[in-house]
């Protein structure tokens, strides 16, 4: 059963530059709206990587607005300790090798930029993205995937309140990225998750606080989701936070990672290891 969204938000449009690197690969730089705007992200490009043999088309430009980000704040105590053994219900357990990782020995998989949005490179094997105003930013890369299991390990900067960072997926067109899903962590310790729908955002899951997410400055989170078909399952450091189904985007799509710089300058998280599994 499809779940009744919370927040419907129109968004005004503005716009921003693709910044390509070779005719041979394909990045997406998006960005996203502020508190009480929006904005147009646009698609970059970059050459694959050896795991595959087809290099995606060059990319095409179109706009995206994306939702604020609601401001209520919300205190924890509670913490998680990452460690190299994972949870039971772990999705990483159950499925093994990912089909594809990355874990940023280079940046063959992504544009590094900077604009009026955002700041991307890669550094001691970790991408390090900088929000460079208020509005939030992305990147996707080239692959499409329909049904898996999608996770990123994330490590935040200093941050506070609902400055935020999360997992962008099934957007249909990587170069427009005018739809799909995102799923959000904020530096106060809560998820969320929202659909674009090219005219007006759903939210699916409101911002809610959950004693898996390690809360706060310095810390790190392994942020995921098992999307099957119509079957939307959350996950915050291999444990399950929410469940939910939802017909709007069932078909493959790319993914990618954003970052939502909304009460700190200069707000940085870095990225340590993306990858997807094919689910069984």
């Amino acid at each position: 059963m499809k779940r009744t969204p919370l927040l419907l938000l129109a968004w005004l449009v503005a716009g921003c530059t693709a910044l390509p690197q070779t005719p041979s690969g394909d990045i997406v730089a998006t960005r996203v709206a502020g508190t009480l705007a929006a904005f147009t992200p646009q698609a970059p490009t970059a050459p694959p990587v050896a795991v595959t043999d087809t290099a995606p088309p060059p990319p095409t430009d179109s706009p995206t607005p994306i939702p604020p980000t609601l401001t209520p704040t919300v205190t924890s105590s509670a913490t998680v300790t990452l460690t190299p053994t994972t949870v039971a219900g772990d999705p990483r357990t159950a499925l093994g090798d990912p089909v594809w990782r990355d874990r940023f020995a280079n940046s063959t998989n992504w544009t590094l930029s900077e604009d009026s949005f955002t700041d991307v490179e890669v550094d001691d094997d970790r991408l390090v993205l900088t929000g460079l105003t208020s509005t939030d930013g992305w990147r996707l890369t080239w692959p499409e995937v329909k049904d898996f299991y999608l996770e990123a390990t994330f490590r935040t900067g200093t941050c506070n309140g609902n400055d935020h960072y999360g997992l962008m997926f099934r957007v249909p067109d990587r170069h427009a990225a005018d739809e799909g899903y995102l799923l959000g962590l904020t530096c106060d310790g809560r998820f969320w998750l929202r659909h674009w729908d090219g005219e007006s955002m759903d939210t699916l899951v409101p911002l809610t606080a959950n004693p898996a997410i390690v809360q706060g400055s310095n810390q790190t989170n392994r942020l995921g989701v098992w999307a099957e078909g119509e079957e939307l399952n959350l996950y915050v450091n291999g444990k399950l936070v929410d469940e939910l189904t939802d017909d709007s985007l069932t078909d493959k799509g790319g993914f990618g990672v954003f970052i939502g710089a909304r009460k700190t300058d200069h707000l940085t998280i870095y990225v340590s290891e993306i990858a997807y599994w094919d689910l069984p």
